[in-house]
């Protein structure tokens, strides 16, 4: 009974933790902290994107509430891809936690969040370089997966750069439309021709790790292959 009262308060808690969207875009006059963001697209992220929607929030995630933060700022990039926000950072927010700056253009466009973590001045300035890709279609085709021995394996992870976090790798799905992985074990059984389709980024690279471990050999590879926003191409590798 204690458990189910925990739970419901627990349900409640959580329902009412929404980020503060009360104050919006509040003029600055002293101590002002300013982040001036630059939104971009496409190969080398050089391609600026104009009239992007651009969100700047604080949070500070934690287990199990946390403190969802408020919305600072919002507005749109200007025709080179930039828009500069200046506000009164509040005292908890030097204290830890991180800044966030968000965007993402409309639905042909992956949503791109970066996360600013030990900011501690009132008056500090922030550059911050928003990668925000296009999206592609990706279709690998894995041929001739035939394992005998029970360390036999087969890997081909496609992932694309987002130019100064983390790469994202990209989620495939079978053609029935369930998510699959993108590596085979001996308990996977063979298979002669396996069809994986997903959303990755246009006009930039997308990149492979392939590991094929047969016989007691592995091999290691890297590939790529550059796909236009909007287009969809097909990657076939082999296992043999």
């Amino acid at each position: 009974m204690r458990a189910f009262k925990f739970l419901i308060i627990l349900f409640v808690l959580t329902g009412c933790l929404k980020r503060n969207e009360s104050h919006v875009n509040v003029p600055c006059t002293d101590s002002c902290m300013t982040i001036n963001v630059r939104v971009t697209t496409g190969l080398n992220s050089v391609t600026p994107i104009v009239n992007a929607p651009v969100e700047l929030g604080w949070s500070r995630p934690a287990t199990p509430l946390g403190d969802p933060g408020r919305l600072i700022a919002r507005g749109k990039t200007s025709g080179d891809g930039s828009i500069s926000f200046s506000f009164k950072a509040r005292a908890k927010e030097l204290q830890g936690g991180k800044f966030y700056v968000r965007s993402n253009k409309s639905r042909e466009y992956f949503f791109q969040q970066n996360s600013y973590y030990g900011i501690k001045k009132y008056d500090s300035v922030v550059t911050a370089n928003v990668h925000v890709p296009g999206k592609a279609t990706l279709t690998i085709v894995y041929k001739n997966f035939n394992p005998i021995s029970s360390d036999d394996f087969f890997q081909c992870v496609p992932f694309f750069s987002t130019y100064g976090s983390d790469p994202i790798p990209v989620e495939m799905n079978r053609t029935n439309g369930q998510s699959s992985n993108t590596h085979f074990f001996k308990s996977d059984s063979a298979f002669t021709r396996l069809e994986l389709k997903g959303t990755t980024a246009g006009d930039q690279y997308t990149y492979f790790s392939i590991i094929k471990k047969k016989n007691g050999e592995r091999i290691d590879l890297r590939d790529s292959i550059y796909i236009g926003k909007g287009q969809t191409k097909t990657y076939e590798v082999d296992f043999n």
